[in-house]
């Protein structure tokens, strides 16, 4: 399933207990964090379930960032509860590396409990780290111990391995992209944003950061964490109508050419 609407329009999001993972870059106001507005519109859409919001941060950032996006009033609003990650997080994952190493990190529960749907909301992002920080590195950074990730930054070609891996144990995500506006250039911080006007959805993680890529003129399998998702091969994607009306190209990091470095890695 992949839909791409206009902006500010939500699809369908079934109406069950969910964990809400946000892509939050910074406890600093940047324009590459979620917008509070499409954050509403979710709960908005939800009202009514037992909803959790979460994203990785150490204590002290993460309340910063609370604070900053106004997620204590939001969750006041519509009766929804904020976790930190840190101090919550007890799933132990073992995952392996590219050279055949071994990683061990702990992670949310709640996100390999097929009971409970989890929303991966992003926003297009080109910045030193991923190039577009989309869905699946959302669903799956943002459920483990940020004491941990530091553990999975070995190089980009070790860190989308993971991201992969991780998202493939992860059960029942949807996957939202916000993608009225994009982050050009050195972002997050130093990213200045454009609009697009696009929002793209599925219940495919992989289908729909592929699908985002394209969109934004980024060869998808450039991008690691898609790249080792489908395996290395092209997916048999049929384009939405709307994306493929709206292909536009974004404007990558400075440091494009150390981002995909990640293909010589082994």
């Amino acid at each position: 399933m992949l839909q791409v609407l206009g902006p500010d329009q939500l699809p369908d999001i079934p109406n069950k207990d969910a964990l809400l993972l946000l892509a939050v870059h910074s406890y600093i106001p940047v324009p590459s964090n979620p917008r509070p507005e499409i954050i509403e519109a979710v709960l908005e859409r939800l009202q009514g379930r037992d909803i959790t919001i979460t994203f990785s941060m150490s204590k002290s950032y993460f309340e910063k960032a609370v604070k900053i996006l106004g997620l204590e009033k939001l969750a006041a609003k519509y009766r929804a509860k904020i976790l930190q990650v840190q101090g919550n997080a007890r799933e132990r994952l073992e995952l392996q590396s590219p050279t055949g190493k071994k990683v061990v990190v702990k992670a949310l529960q709640q996100a390999f409990d097929d009971s409970l749907m989890k929303i991966a909301l992003a926003m297009p992002v080109s910045h030193s780290q991923t190039i577009l920080y989309l869905s699946m590195p959302t669903a799956s950074l943002n459920v483990i111990d940020p004491k941990d990730l530091q553990n999975l930054y070995e190089g980009f070609r070790h860190l989308y391995k993971y991201i992969s891996d991780i998202y493939k144990q992860e059960k029942n995500i949807v996957c939202l992209i916000d993608g009225k506006f994009v982050v050009e250039g050195d972002g997050p911080v130093k990213g200045f944003q454009r609009y697009w006007g696009l929002t793209i959805y599925g219940d495919n993680c992989g289908e729909v950061d592929y699908a985002t890529a394209w969109g934004l003129g980024v060869q998808p399998l450039d991008i690691g964490y898609i790249y080792f998702y489908f395996d290395g091969r092209e997916p048999a994607i049929e384009m939405p109508k709307t994306l493929a009306e709206n292909r536009t190209k974004i404007k990558l990091s400075s440091n494009v050419g150390i981002q995909l470095s990640w293909k010589r890695q082994r």
